[in-house]
């Protein structure tokens, strides 16, 4: 059996993978997952916002930590249903994150993305949400795909018996993420690249295809800044 290249809209191809997502052999998923462990550290009592939440297993991993709401919004109704049946506690939109969510402003001590911005070609309007969701001492996570590897063509994709599912992905530059946070009045606090060599416990063999110093995640952690730009 041949393999064959199915490109599909973002939608339905999250809709197609949400049965299997979190099962997968995928060691983005596993990367970002390890990125997330010092965050849950830090959850407890929070009000929590994730964008891009898929089936919601970073929320719980939040919840564990302590977190007070926790509050998700994806595109993909698959992925949500899934994100429903782990915890009916998990307030869930389905909403495209370059679209204003239904949410009051500065409800957010954290906002979360991981692993979705390759998904959009702008990051201002994503960002200038978050921004609006936070409160004034809160705190914006985005950890993804590094720029090393997504400029490189690596980006999400999935097998589905003899087919490959591609999506539109967008590889962004560090210089895309600094500009985008000044334009909508986010500084970064800290920046983090995370290498094969930096996860602990038995990392998927994948993680090491490029070696163990290639990162393979880009993590930033962002605030307010005191002026957006004009």
């Amino acid at each position: 059996m041949n393999d064959k290249d199915t490109f599909l809209p973002v939608v339905e191809a999250y809709d197609r993978w949400a049965s299997f997502y979190d099962s997968y052999d995928n060691p983005m998923t596993f990367a970002a997952s390890q990125a997330l462990e010092g965050l849950a550290g830090a959850a407890d009592g929070k009000v929590i916002v994730e964008f891009g939440c898929g089936t919601g297993r970073n929320l719980a991993r939040l919840k564990q930590g302590g977190a007070e709401k926790l509050i998700g919004c994806d595109v993909s109704a698959g992925m949500l249903e899934k994100a429903r049946a782990l915890d009916p506690a998990f307030i869930l939109v389905q909403q495209d994150m370059t679209q204003p969510l239904p949410l009051a402003d500065g409800i957010a001590d954290l906002v979360l993305f991981s692993l979705a911005l390759e998904h959009v070609s702008d990051l201002i309007p994503p960002l200038r949400e978050a921004r609006r969701l936070l409160r004034t001492n809160g705190t914006i996570k985005v950890i993804e795909i590094h720029p090393f590897l997504s400029l490189g063509q690596v980006s999400a994709h999935f097998r589905d018996g003899a087919d490959i599912v591609r999506m539109p992905t967008f590889p962004h530059r560090f210089s895309d993420y600094i500009n985008a946070a000044a334009d909508v009045g986010l500084a970064i606090n800290d920046c983090r690249e995370w290498r094969p060599r930096d996860f602990h416990g038995t990392p998927p063999q994948k993680i090491f295809k490029r070696g163990p110093d290639v990162p393979m995640l880009v993590d930033l952690t962002l605030t307010k800044a005191g002026r957006v730009r004009s």
